[in-house]
């Protein structure tokens, strides 16, 4: 009986020393938990659960499909982040824009025949400037959302400032000439236009989407803004006056584009207004 037992003991001891050694699937895949403490199941069991082990277990193709949402997932977080970056490239190009406007009315009151030379080139590098930010913008993806509230301020600071010089020193050149009310009475217009718009914009942002939508920059804006820059560079140069047809041709060529730019202003504002008349109209 005693020899008995001892060969039973080293059965059982062999047995269960290739169940832990992994001669019959010693261990479980299902979980995570079970990947790192091994599990000792019968060989029974082991075949019973290798079906559902086959299952749990993604294929590669599966994994193959899951990678392009990751990466995608992974692009949409990135670009969520880059919009909360508060400094960026273009937004330091814009942030010079705003900087400039004391550099141009130090030029402007700068007693020097060169003055008319200076507040023409830090206008037109300003200008210049207000084409790279978007640029730049798209190029290199740098959007973010300081940038865009800061980019249309910088354009409005910028031209009511040139707009304000030149009627504290009516231009006595081309079709200027003894019109001193024609440079006040665009500047009313352009300058009570952006009020309007920055005023009903603030009131569009807590209305809603469609209010919003029926406020946003369209195309007549952009025109309106390249026309403005147009015409002050050119009455910039002409600032002082003086004879020769090169300064008649420029006094004249700024007007024009000052009256056309105008008109582009009351002709968008008359659009907006057009357009929340149809939002209320709808809401009612």
């Amino acid at each position: 009986m005693a020899c008995l037992g001892k060969v039973c003991s080293r059965l059982c001891t062999r047995s269960h020393a290739r169940a832990l050694l992994g001669a019959r699937q010693p261990y479980s895949f299902g979980p995570a938990w079970n990947s790192l403490v091994p599990t000792v199941t019968s060989p029974c069991a082991a075949h019973a659960s290798q079906p559902e082990r086959q299952q749990q277990q993604p294929s590669p193709a599966s994994n193959a499909e899951d990678r392009p949402s990751s990466s995608a997932g992974a692009s949409t977080s990135q670009a969520a982040s880059d919009s909360n970056v508060v400094i960026t490239l273009p937004t330091m190009l814009t942030l010079g824009r705003v900087a400039a406007i004391p550099v141009l009315i130090a030029a402007w009151y700068w007693n020097s025949p060169h003055s008319a030379a200076a507040c023409t080139a830090v206008f037109a590098l300003a200008s210049l400037t207000d084409w790279l930010d978007g640029y730049l913008a798209r190029k290199m993806k740098a959007f973010s959302a300081f940038g865009a509230f800061l980019d249309p301020v910088a354009d409005k600071l910028m031209v009511a400032a040139v707009l304000v010089l030149l009627c504290t020193r009516p231009i006595a050149a081309g079709p200027l000439a003894g019109n001193d009310w024609l440079v006040p009475v665009c500047t009313l217009a352009i300058i009570g236009r952006e009020i309007t718009m920055s005023a009903l914009r603030e009131w569009a942002a807590t209305a809603g989407p469609e209010a919003r939508q029926a406020v946003a920059v369209n195309s007549w804006g952009k025109w309106k803004t390249a026309s403005q820059m147009a015409s002050l560079t050119l009455l910039l140069l002409v600032k002082d006056g003086g004879g020769g047809s090169g300064v008649e041709a420029a006094a004249t060529a700024g007007v024009g584009l000052l009256l056309v730019a105008s008109w582009l202003t009351v002709q968008s504002l008359a659009i907006y207004m057009r357009g929340l008349w149809r939002f209320m109209a709808a809401a009612k």
